[in-house]
């Protein structure tokens, strides 16, 4: 059982470090997935330097992305409710991109909304 919860503590370890370098490389990432890096971080730490059995982890790695999943369906359903989670992700994202500029930051945001803009138009179009 120790083998397959240092396993899962692995994974767990490896989703936080990946997820982590993407919130500080995607500069246009969104709410669900920096609120995601924060899970996996904060999960990893806890298992790292608590008495918790690390076979905890294979029940916290799929419920990472349950959480993304049901904030990203807060997020478009009910935006007033997901408020706490984009300040806490912008809180976050502010901490992991320290050293990068704000101007690239916000370019780098409005390149994907703009792409996404597009990407919204041409399904449309094809669709219609």
């Amino acid at each position: 059982m120790e083998l397959l919860g240092n396993t899962g503590f692995i994974v767990l370890l490896f989703l936080a470090g990946t997820w982590l370098i993407g919130v500080r490389t995607k500069l246009d990432a969104g709410t669900t997935v920096i609120i995601g890096a924060l899970y996996f971080l904060v999960s990893t730490l806890v298992l790292a330097f608590s008495d918790i059995s690390k076979v905890n982890s294979l029940w916290l790695v799929p419920s990472g992305f349950v959480l993304m999943l049901l904030i990203s369906l807060v997020s478009a359903y009910l935006p007033a409710l997901a408020l706490p989670f984009r300040l806490l992700a912008g809180l976050f994202a502010a901490i992991v991109r320290v050293g990068i500029p704000a101007h690239k930051i916000r370019a780098a945001r409005l390149e994907g909304r703009r792409k996404t803009v597009e990407r919204y138009f041409q399904s449309n179009d094809k669709s219609e």
